[in-house]
């Protein structure tokens, strides 16, 4: 099997979200970690260390909390089981490169109940269903997850929002960069403070 004819083969076996759990370990995560460690170069040990990552992957998502970042997680788990980045370095390094975005991200966002006023008015305007607006995602996702859609902006994270965007036939309207902008251009204008405004808003409920 060369690595493309693997690659598409891992592809199909992560059509849905790979269970996260190492009792017992997915077929999906076996069977990913067989090919890999059979390519030219690599080895048992190969196979060993990526059960090994897979295991403390999956004992750090028993113990995250934050709800986005589990989702971050999950893309990355799909992620690794395509075979076309090591996947012990996928759960390592890549989990950290993509939780620090999400962390930057997040750190910049606005408040999502004012990305989904704004959106949504952006998107009736050009006679879309807001619903259809596309996430974006960071490096450690299938791009295939970017029409899959999880509810509204809330249950999105934050690089998806930031890259949330509406195809137009050949042209692309980046919702997740022009709402910002609109917001930040309100607050200059009328020294306002959105963030503070919605937790007043949440205060007084």
């Amino acid at each position: 099997m060369s690595r493309q004819e693997a690659i598409e083969f891992l592809r199909k076996l992560s059509d849905k979200n790979v269970p996260i759990t190492d009792d017992p370990v997915p077929d999906a995560v076996i069977k990913a970690a067989r090919l890999q460690a059979n390519e030219p170069g690599r080895s048992e040990d190969d196979y060993a260390s990526t059960l090994q990552a897979w295991a403390e992957f999956c004992q750090r998502f028993q113990e995250t909390k934050n709800r986005r970042h589990q989702t971050v997680m999950q893309q990355v788990a799909n992620f690794a089981m395509t075979g076309e980045m090591g996947i012990a370095y996928v759960l390592t390094t890549g989990l950290e490169q993509a939780l620090k975005a999400e962390r930057r991200a997040r750190r910049g966002l606005y408040p999502n109940a004012l990305y989904s006023v704004v959106a949504d008015g952006i998107a009736a305007g050009l006679n879309w269903k807001s619903i259809n607006v596309q996430t974006g995602g960071s490096h450690y996702r299938l791009s295939g997850e970017e029409k899959m859609f999880r509810g509204r902006y809330d249950d999105w994270t934050a690089t998806e929002v930031l890259g949330a965007h509406i195809e137009i036939g050949k042209h692309t309207l980046h919702v997740g960069t022009t709402v910002p902008k609109i917001l930040a251009a309100l607050e200059e204008r009328y020294g306002l403070d959105f963030k503070e405004l919605e937790k007043q808003r949440k205060s007084r409920k």
